[in-house]
């Protein structure tokens, strides 16, 4: 009887030792990375490179590229063209080198449904040379050693999804690769799943998340690569993008804000200034103190005058509109 991948896709590879290399490579290097399928191209010149111990979002909307580019990473399919780099292995020459501390959630868990979650994952061990007692450590790291005695078939969603992760984590995987692994699952199933990232990287691995959830991403990511038609719009750490445009909320008396306005768009510094509701909406590189000063400079008093946080879901939608999929 053939044994089942514990991850759905997995590169499931023998170990080969690690070459010792200067330094500390990155944990993946994408190099000029494209796909084609005929005259279609799912990902074009994709480079970007991921630290050891970040959780990078992969961020883009449906057919960006995004799971095309994990399987990429995960050797399920070959690049048109490029490269993938894994602790400094390349993938196109040292597959087995590249890929033995690599686990992944690409399409979703495949376990036996008729045996328990323990079970399960103590066959996976097996299968890689592993004691069958790191089944109950990786069900414990997931959350998940309460349920490791009733059987898969009765799992939720989210369960299935974290004895997923579990089976992914067996071998102590370097770098964990999850495609969508909040797909499907209901509020408490997502909960779930943005606490066990965290722990997963407190753990010392590398995790890369594709997503369109953008809540899930901004709250569990370090950095982020949103991704558009098959290319990368920008990458960044979640604070820094968030803060690239910083804007304020100026808040006057209705007869003042026309010429404050007037006065507020010729100041240095300012990009935009936008009437909303009560307030001005001002978009600039300056200080809020500038602001203020230049407006009671000009016998004008502001009520109030905060700086607005974008969140991540407006950064992608600005950057995602202004580069439309053909």
């Amino acid at each position: 009887m053939s044994l089942p991948s514990a991850t759905g896709m997995t590169a499931d590879v023998a170990v080969a030792a690690d070459a010792t290399t200067p330094g500390r490579p990155p944990a993946l290097e994408l190099r000029g990375l494209t796909k084609r399928y005929g005259t279609l191209t799912a990902v074009s010149s994709v480079s970007l490179s991921v630290a050891a111990g970040e959780i990078l979002g992969l961020l883009g909307p449906n057919g960006s590229g995004k799971s095309t580019t994990l399987n990429l990473v995960m050797g399920f399919i070959k690049p048109t063209a490029g490269e993938v780099i894994i602790h400094g292995h390349s993938l196109r020459t040292a597959p087995r080198a590249a890929l033995q501390d690599v686990g992944g959630l690409v399409e979703g868990s495949a376990f036996y449904p008729y045996l328990s979650g323990r079970l399960n994952l103590q066959m996976l061990a097996r299968l890689r040379g592993l004691p069958a007692s790191r089944a109950d450590e990786v069900l414990e790291l997931v959350g998940m050693l309460h349920a490791a005695e009733r059987t898969f078939g009765d799992y939720s969603q989210g369960m299935r999804q974290r004895l997923g992760v579990a089976g992914a984590l067996m071998h102590r995987p370097r770098l964990i690769v999850l495609d969508e692994p909040t797909s499907g699952l209901d509020p408490a199933g997502t909960r779930e799943m943005r606490a066990l990232l965290p722990r997963v990287a407190a753990e010392g691995t590398t995790v890369v998340l594709a997503s369109h959830l953008l809540t899930e991403v901004e709250q569990v990511c370090t950095r982020v690569a949103i991704m558009q038609a098959g290319t990368i719009l920008t990458t960044g750490a979640v604070e820094d993008l968030l803060h690239q445009r910083p804007r304020w909320r100026v808040r006057l008396a209705p007869d003042a804000r026309p010429r404050a306005a007037e006065l507020l768009r010729v100041l240095p510094g300012v990009r935009s200034v936008e009437a909303a509701e009560d307030d001005l909406l001002v978009e600039a590189e300056t200080d809020g103190e500038s602001l203020n000063r230049a407006l009671f400079a000009a016998g004008l008093v502001a009520s109030e005058l905060e700086p607005l946080v974008p969140s991540l879901e407006s950064v992608f939608i600005e950057l995602t509109e202004r580069t439309p999929a053909p």
